[in-house]
């Protein structure tokens, strides 16, 4: 089964640029408070808000909106389903980061 084309506003690198951005936010906030990202780039304006929830974050919303601010449909659904990945990603490594840490403390105090 083939991929399905979608029309987007953004470009494939416009839209690397976007995902990049909200990954830098992500990764560069407290985990505990993330803080919504709001801004615009490449002459797009890009929401989105997280939702942390015992130690877990999760895309709340994504968004993708013009010059008038009208909401670009295809390209915030490509921007959603990238930020998808991403966030299981960074849930991942800190999931992983504290067994890591369970388990330095743990051989800490049996040796």
């Amino acid at each position: 089964m083939g991929a399905l084309k979608i029309d987007c506003y953004c470009n494939e690198k416009q839209m690397a640029g976007l995902v990049k951005a909200v990954t830098s936010h992500l990764y560069d906030s407290d985990r505990s408070e993330i803080a919504d990202f709001d801004d615009v780039i490449n002459n797009v304006r890009v929401c989105v808000a997280f939702d942390t929830y015992m130690d877990m974050v999760q895309l709340k919303t994504s968004e993708v909106l013009d010059n008038d601010w009208d909401l670009l449909y295809e390209d915030s659904a490509v921007l959603t389903s990238r930020l998808r990945t991403v966030v299981n990603n960074y849930n991942r490594s800190e999931r992983e980061a504290c067994e890591q840490s369970q388990a330095i403390r743990y051989d800490k105090y049996t040796s």
